[in-house]
């Protein structure tokens, strides 16, 4: 199913510019998979990673964690 867990794929948090940047926190993965597990409901990630120029387009803050992948 996922390539980061049994329910989560790295496309899933992709900065929406395409810029490639796709790596999420693992312990984010593993707390959303656990989540996921317990409520045996999908989850679904409207906001994963976000590029510096994304993070500024969108109006994030600059410390954002979605900067972090977390």
């Amino acid at each position: 199913m996922g390539d980061l867990s049994r329910n989560f794929s790295r496309s899933e948090f992709a900065c929406f510019c395409e810029c490639g940047l796709s790596d999420p926190s693992l312990v984010l993965v593993e707390a959303l998979q656990e989540l996921r597990d317990i409520i045996n409901q999908p989850i679904i990630v409207t906001a994963g990673l976000r590029c510096i120029e994304q993070n500024k387009r969108v109006g994030g803050r600059p410390n954002s964690q979605h900067l972090k992948g977390n």
